[in-house]
């Protein structure tokens, strides 16, 4: 055999395995993606710039514009690749996942939850029915099955993964994560938070009520400002300086005082 032919070869198997793997990763997405429904779960209002920003800033944004990378099959896996590379190289380092990457892994977070929801609310009204449960339908699958840590599951995990990047622009994102989570009080979004926490509409809270709320949601919850108030500061401090917003010095007594009074537990 000629050794051009022999490389024509090689070239043409490489080529083929390269093809082979493209059409692997994007049937993986593909197959991920008839599990999810046809329409993701929509923010249900737009927040005011202001509350994004301090968002954005909370997942390590910084000054730059709020934004998020479009992900698809190909790119997902280089991310993935990418992070295991950095591990096996520093094992013991810590590694800062990008503000964008957080935004969309919350926004995944949330639209997990409204489909989870919204199938227990589709399964409850079936319930009274004598028939035995359905298979998945392809407007997603059961909620039971988005828990369970199985192959089927990762598919659909990334592919959630996948389209929540893509689903909308940042600022929406970041509405729908602000509308999404745990802030205490029994508030689920920001506009909940506002009134239980300060009893006025998310617009007129202040740059530091804000960021005091949206720390709430990521983590501090556990600590009521006002039951809680010294542990709380500490908190507060502390996830500031990750924040690094030079526009929130420390937390003020001004906005510890426009707190709306509750009755603490006695074991606050």
């Amino acid at each position: 055999m000629a050794l051009g032919t022999f490389f024509k070869w090689i070239g043409g198997g490489v080529v083929a395995l390269i093809a082979a793997a493209c059409l692997l990763l994007q049937g993986a997405y593909w197959y991920g993606a008839s599990m999810l429904p046809e329409r993701l779960p929509q923010p249900r209002r737009e927040y005011p710039p202001l509350a994004r920003e301090v968002l954005w800033r909370s997942l390590g944004g910084g000054d730059s514009a709020i934004s998020a990378r479009r992900l698809n099959a190909f790119s997902y896996t280089g991310l993935v690749l990418g992070s295991l590379a950095t591990f096996l190289a520093s094992p013991h380092a810590e590694q800062d996942e990008p503000a964008d990457l957080r935004l969309v892994s919350l926004t995944t977070d949330a639209n997990r939850w409204a489909i989870v929801e919204a199938n227990r609310a589709r399964i409850a009204t079936s319930v009274a029915a004598p028939v035995p449960a359905p298979e998945p339908a392809s407007d997603g699958i059961d909620a039971t099955a988005l828990q369970q840590m199985t192959p089927r599951n990762e598919f659909e995990s990334t592919a959630l993964f996948i389209r929540s990047s893509r689903e909308w622009p940042a600022e929406r994102m970041a509405d729908l994560v602000l509308d999404s989570g745990d802030y205490g009080r029994d508030s689920a979004t920001l506009e909940q938070a506002a009134q239980a926490y300060f009893a006025q509409p998310v617009e007129r809270l202040t740059r530091e009520q804000l960021t005091l709320l949206v720390l709430l949601d990521h983590g501090l919850y556990n600590h009521d400002p006002q039951c809680r108030a010294q542990t709380f500061r500490d908190a507060y401090a502390q996830a500031l300086q990750k924040i690094g917003d030079p526009k929130l010095p420390a937390l003020s007594a001004q906005t510890l005082a426009r707190l709306k009074p509750i009755d603490c537990p006695p074991d606050a």
